[in-house]
């Protein structure tokens, strides 16, 4: 292995080459509507889950795939760390379609739940022809064991490329999960957010920090910002886009809250699965092809994944004792980041979201269970009822919207 291969260099620049390629590709291919301008119509143009299709990008698009093909050409490209979670460390290799995440001491057994509940939530989400929906979720390929010594012998070397230091912790081989990479936002959506939101003094530092071009945007629908202190850095990585945030750019939030709701429906009554700790990101989908490795950004999607912290039940456990499986329902929507609209909100626009989630979760709820024990049938409706009245118990006691009673 050459020396540049052991210090992560080429690693670094052809992760920076194919941000930029995908970024000049997915330019190239949107068909953007006359007059627009260069921040929040952007935005909410290109944030919308029904958006123009795309176009093919001609000559322009050439040149890119030309670039990226002398990229890829270069050997020893490893692994470069793009996050973290509760239970490991997520890792991109350029150029490929997938993410491993390596488990942390201690929690293989967390690891392996996500792996587990992901596979099941996965298959309801592309049975029976709902693979149609808005919500996207991550295809998720295998567990890799730490005794797996063909993965490991293939591809342990591949991790020296990535920061020492945040690995040291991590000892290899170890517990891990090969999954579908859900491709960061291009750096046109990502410039926008920060013209619009990062102060000025920071802006050209959050720009060339290479960490921000692994943005995805969590959806927290069921909170707006606070007065704060003056920011003294603006990360990327894992934004949190909050409803004020959204309102001001005009995002399609209305789409997100029915988006969010068929999801959850399609977790709690085709997987049964209660969905705690589950995050919804805005973040990019890639071309698949069966031969190559794709850069190509096909269009910004809703997405569902982290699923360590999910509980999942037998249906006659719901036939036989519902309001068990209620009450871990409402316990985990509200224990949960806070990405779902709450109920009994004050704005118009907050009522607007309940209205939009719920109704489109009793939907779906009602399409998946139609024909199944008349107890089954009930519990959709059980759970959105609950829900109204747990909130209206914290408001009455003062806690506020959204109380989290083990988070805080």
């Amino acid at each position: 292995m050459s020396s540049s291969a052991n210090d992560g260099s080429e690693t670094r620049r052809l992760s920076e080459v194919l941000d930029h390629a995908r970024n000049e590709e997915f330019k190239a291919s949107r068909i953007m509507p006359d007059g627009i301008s260069p921040s929040s119509d952007t935005l909410r143009h290109l944030l919308s889950l029904n958006p123009e299709p795309a176009r093919q990008a001609g000559s322009a698009a050439s040149i890119v795939q030309a670039r990226i093909t002398e990229a890829l050409g270069l050997e020893n490209i490893g692994f470069r760390k793009i996050g973290f979670g509760q239970c490991g460390l997520i890792f991109e290799r350029p150029g490929f379609i997938h993410v491993v995440k390596v488990a942390r001491p201690g929690f293989a057994d967390a690891l392996r739940t996500d792996f587990v509940v992901h596979n099941k939530v996965f298959s309801a989400f592309h049975q029976d022809n709902h693979d149609n929906a808005q919500c996207r979720i991550p295809n998720v390929y295998y567990f890799i064991e730490r005794n797996d010594k063909s993965w490991w012998d293939a591809h342990g070397h591949l991790f020296s490329a990535s920061n020492t230091a945040s690995t040291a912790s991590f000892p290899l081989p170890a517990f891990a999960v090969l999954s579908e990479r859900i491709l960061p936002l291009p750096k046109m959506v990502r410039q926008c957010l920060i013209n619009t939101f990062c102060p000025p003094h920071l802006r050209e530092s959050v720009s060339a920090n290479p960490i921000n071009r692994d943005c995805v945007a969590r959806v927290y629908l069921g909170r707006s910002r606070k007065p704060t202190a003056p920011m003294a850095n603006f990360p990327l990585r894992n934004f949190n886009l909050h409803l004020d945030q959204m309102l001001q750019l005009g995002l399609p939030v209305e789409d997100y809250a029915a988006a969010m709701g068929e999801a959850l429906a399609l977790i709690h009554w085709s997987a049964n699965v209660d969905g705690y700790d589950i995050e919804f990101v805005l973040g990019s989908e890639a071309e698949q092809s069966p031969k190559v490795p794709s850069t190509t950004l096909r269009q910004i999607r809703m997405w569902v994944l982290d699923f360590n912290l999910c509980t999942s039940w037998e249906e006659n456990l719901a036939i036989n004792n519902p309001d068990a499986v209620i009450q871990q329902l409402v316990l985990a929507f509200f224990e949960n980041d806070p990405y779902y609209p709450l109920p009994l909100m004050e704005s118009d626009i907050e009522e607007t979201l309940w209205s939009k989630f719920a109704g489109e979760y009793a939907r779906k709820a009602e399409l998946l269970l139609r024909g199944k024990d008349e107890t089954l049938a009930k519990l959709p409706s059980a759970f959105l009822d609950a829900c109204i009245q747990r909130e209206k118990r914290k408001l009455q006691t003062g806690r506020g919207h959204g109380h989290r009673d083990y988070k805080g």
